[in-house]
């Protein structure tokens, strides 16, 4: 019996393996910021020169990461099918100098060609290059890194994009986390985007992104490539928390009898007096960071989320927003009343609408922004991926006569 249910095994790993060598398939795309391969295929060299550049930066997990081993090879270490199916779970854990590189716009996740396929970036940059009047620019970056930094980078790449298109400012379409970079730089030089669109973008913070660094979120059938431990790391994941001042989101922890707990975010002591992230039961990380390593991510953060703050008197550009508020999106996480230890309750939290990720009050941008809604019916991950979204895209680049 027990060399039948072995031979069994194996049989369904070799199965599972040439089905993977066969049909698994990601994305092939030139690694670091630049122009889409679509524009170029999908726009004439005579039309190029007139067309409109857009440059469209990612959220949070939307770029492939790369990493350089000591005998010169690369591995992907986000993301493969191999990694969603849980076969293997490279670490993903920020260090200085790890190796990792940036690859490209994660665009989808093939397992079996039409059957099995997670359509991420592709329907939206698709659509983008088949209007044929769009020079399309993509900016993958390291989303575990610090934003301050990224932010930066972008505003370079965004000079260069002019600089290549005579002097034109491109239009700028920023999802979720791409959509806070985005603003980050404008609000240092507004005039380096001709119009702007932000989708599920987090303006003012909340406490949606908690889950990741105390229980987790599952990769698809992995549970260990973006553990809490791992996710706790980052340094671009605390700008998702609110300051507790100006425009952010007010009342998001509550204790057990439901009193509003004055959690400071971006103060590493309360983080361990309240254990939560890497100091929570729940995530069991070993060893904790010490409480001078993760101020440090919580000042590179604060000091990013600090650039979000619109600069008053300043002319934006004209700015689109697409979001939802069609889904329960955790607005308030309360604690349980365990007397030995914080436990935080997030099957018993309060609710409101939104993408699923981000509530819909989260989404709106900070006063001194003007802008036009969209309310789409998709969740987070796939507003770009709506035909609704593309048609008031269309006609809020082009015009309500265009087709």
């Amino acid at each position: 019996m027990r060399t039948s249910q072995t031979y069994k095994s194996n049989l369904k790993a070799l199965c599972l393996s040439v089905l993977l060598v066969s049909f698994c398939s990601i994305s092939e795309e030139k690694g670091g910021p630049g122009l889409w391969k679509g524009s170029a295929t999908n726009v004439s060299s005579s039309a190029m020169s007139g067309a409109i550049p857009l440059v469209f930066v990612p959220g949070y997990k939307g770029s492939e990461l790369i990493r350089k081993d000591a005998d010169g090879s690369t591995v992907r270490i986000w993301l493969t099918p191999w990694q969603a199916l849980n076969l293997t779970a490279p670490d993903l854990t920020l260090r200085e100098n790890d190796g990792v590189d940036v690859g490209g716009i994660l665009t989808s996740v093939t397992l079996i060609p039409r059957l099995v396929e997670a359509q991420i970036y592709r329907p939206w940059l698709d659509f983008v290059s088949s209007m044929g009047r769009i020079k399309t620019y993509v900016f993958p970056y390291d989303w575990r890194k610090d934003n301050g930094e990224i932010s930066r980078k972008l505003e370079e790449f965004l000079e260069t994009v002019r600089a290549e298109n005579q002097g034109v400012s491109p239009v700028l379409v920023g999802h979720s986390n791409g959509g806070n970079l985005v603003l980050s730089v404008l609000n240092r030089k507004p005039d380096l985007a001709s119009k702007v669109i932000f989708v599920g973008v987090p303006f003012r913070g909340g406490i949606g992104f908690m889950r990741d660094l105390v229980e987790g979120v599952s990769t698809g059938l992995n549970p260990e490539i973006a553990s809490p431990c791992v996710v706790s790391s980052f340094i671009g994941v605390y700008t998702f928390f609110p300051r507790g001042e100006s425009f952010d989101t007010e009342d998001v922890l509550r204790d057990g009898q439901g009193r509003k707990i004055a959690f400071r975010f971006f103060n590493a002591s309360d983080w361990e007096n309240y254990e939560l992230g890497p100091y929570s039961h729940e995530a069991h990380c070993e060893p904790a960071p010490s409480s001078k390593e993760f101020q440090k991510r919580l000042d590179l953060a604060k000091k990013f989320r600090d650039s979000l703050e619109p600069v008053k008197g300043a002319v934006y550009p004209k700015a689109l927003v697409i979001h939802a508020q069609n889904r329960k999106t955790l607005r308030t996480l309360k604690a349980g009343n365990d007397p030995d230890h914080w436990f935080w309750d997030f099957k018993n939290s309060e609710y409101s609408s939104g993408d699923g990720r981000v509530t819909f009050s989260s989404s709106i941008p900070p006063e001194g922004i003007e802008y036009e809604s969209f309310i789409g019916e998709e969740e987070h991950s796939s507003l770009l991926n709506d035909p609704a979204a593309w048609k008031r895209i269309e006609v809020f680049l082009f015009g309500s006569n265009s087709s």
